[in-house]
């Protein structure tokens, strides 16, 4: 889409850019930037304010994307999950497979790819390409003693991107009971690593993970949240992170961790509840910022997603998937013709 010369007045240079050029450069941009360039001049204003813009931006900045699951007590669907976007429309549903119809369920989401468990097994699903890749079933030959039992253990998955060498790695924490005490296990898969594909044994976690589905990094123990880190270059833990102090159960506050090493926060946003016992809203989790600065939330009893805009302290609902959904994540895709 070109720019067209009457939407923001005469075709002149603004500054030492014609207005084709400043358009382009505009259309690059995240939406959270042209709200503060509005007020350079009126021909920029105007130019940002123009619908023919407005609709060539969104179309250049397609918004994330939503995984949302089922619980798999969650009979009276025959739904595994579904993806929708900020507005709440459902773009594609993921049926149950034929081989699970009963039991799977989607614990995870991550790097595009979601992945969906029974018991002992694991797939990874890409919903873009529909290709889907099976983890090895099974535990690392370094802790057969330990998962003897394994009706006993309970897993942990994450994957993630080495940033050195481009790998594609998942992350499983095991807690299993071993001679009367929990033990939290660590292995490591890497995917595409050939006839070498297996579980690698890994040095334990360095304490009681808290294995609740929105705590899942986090350490158990009294003070302030520690913060558990994995680097997965190295297939070691990093050294514990503390988290910010926790001062009042009235407000949100979304902390960034601006320095690892430092262990530096900043807090960037403070949300005032507005919650209803009445209505079960008394367990809100911050769940992604977007570009314009507003804040998605879920209320996880509720099954209810919900977007809040700190500018005008005002919440709006996006979408209710009940109580047996979840948000498990965001993503970004691209699909498959």
């Amino acid at each position: 889409m070109t720019a067209p010369s009457k939407c923001c007045g005469p075709d002149k240079r603004d500054g030492f850019l014609p207005l084709d050029a400043l358009y382009e450069i505009l259309l690059r941009l995240p939406a959270k930037e042209l709200c503060r360039l509005r007020a350079v001049c009126r021909p920029w204003r105007a130019l940002l304010s123009d619908p023919r813009f407005i609709a060539a931006h969104a179309a250049r900045h397609p918004g994330p994307l939503i995984v949302a699951g089922y619980h798999p007590l969650h009979w009276d669907s025959s739904s595994l999950f579904h993806i929708m976007d900020l507005s709440g429309q459902v773009l594609k549903l993921f049926p149950k497979m034929e081989v699970w119809q009963s039991n799977e369920w989607v614990i995870s989401a991550q790097l595009d790819l979601v992945c969906i468990t029974k018991g002992r097994s694991c797939i990874l699903h890409n919903p873009a390409t529909g290709s889907f890749f099976a983890l090895p079933e099974g535990y690392a030959e370094e802790h057969s003693a330990e998962t003897q039992d394994a009706h006993n253990c309970g897993h942990l998955i994450a994957c993630g991107q080495v940033a050195s060498t481009g790998q594609y790695k998942v992350l499983r924490v095991i807690d299993t009971f071993f001679y009367e005490q929990t033990l939290w296990l660590c292995e490591v898969f890497t995917l595409g690593s050939g006839s070498d594909a297996r579980w690698r044994g890994k040095r334990a976690a360095p304490g009681d993970i808290d294995s609740r589905c929105r705590s899942r990094v986090s350490i158990k123990g009294p003070g302030p949240i520690r913060i558990a880190s994995f680097d997965l270059g190295t297939e070691d833990w990093r050294p514990t992170l503390q988290g910010p102090a926790i001062n009042s159960r009235s407000l949100m506050d979304l902390w960034f961790l601006m320095d690892f090493e430092e262990g530096l926060w900043v807090k960037q946003y403070s949300i005032q509840h507005k919650m209803s016992f009445e209505q079960d809203e008394f367990s809100v989790y911050p769940f992604l910022v977007l570009n314009d600065g507003r804040i998605l939330t879920f209320i996880g009893i509720r099954g209810l997603l919900r977007i809040y805009d700190p500018r005008t302290s005002t919440y709006t609902d996006v979408a209710d998937i009940g109580m047996r959904g979840d948000i498990v994540r965001h993503v970004t895709l691209t699909w498959a013709s």
